[in-house]
């Protein structure tokens, strides 16, 4: 976000562009789809179907696509979920540097919806394996569920690291008032 706005995003055209997330993949090869078509004799269809929801943290983990599963199936020593919180992470860095090429610095990182208010463990992941651009791990565990949030991040970061709830709720209802011109 540079002065309110967005300048930049990890998707493309469509959402399959960008991070790995749940059941979609993040980016591919295009190689890899013609291998899919031509090696694999997969039509294009089976290729949407598995890409769009069959791939991500479900398709690497074997078991889930939700990163709260997946950090305690790797606290039990489940390898794969270990695998694909990794890969999680890496991609969720590669996505921040590479939006960070759009800004002229970063004032904050920040945290929110289902890992920002949930998953201590995968930010600090994410945070600790990207000290290039002034952010770093050592995160606190505090996990705000209402209010403005916390700051994350060890007092004096270059770069602080925010959580903050999503508040979807009040967006709406300020979104609802503005579309009726409701000022009650």
């Amino acid at each position: 976000m540079r002065e309110g706005r967005s300048v930049d995003t990890t998707m493309g055209f469509t959402p399959l562009e960008g991070l790995v997330m749940s059941k979609r993949s993040g980016s591919v090869d295009p190689g890899l789809l013609l291998w899919l078509q031509t090696s694999a004799d997969l039509t294009a269809e089976r290729i949407k179907e598995a890409l769009n929801h069959e791939s991500g943290l479900l398709g690497l983990s074997g078991t889930s696509g939700d990163t709260r599963d997946l950090v305690r199936a790797s606290a039990r020593g489940d390898g794969e979920a270990a695998f694909a919180l990794d890969v999680f992470a890496l991609s969720v860095r590669r996505g921040i540097a590479s939006v960070a090429t759009s800004l002229d610095r970063i004032d904050a990182l920040v945290f929110t919806g289902e890992i920002g208010e949930d998953q201590p463990e995968v930010r600090e992941a994410v945070c600790s394996g990207l000290g290039v651009l002034g952010i770093t791990g050592g995160l606190t565990e505090e996990n705000p569920t209402h209010g403005d949030g916390a700051v994350a991040s060890p007092s004096g970061a270059a770069v602080p690291v925010l959580v903050i709830p999503t508040g979807e709720t009040r967006q709406v209802a300020e979104e609802t008032r503005a579309a009726l011109k409701w000022t009650g």
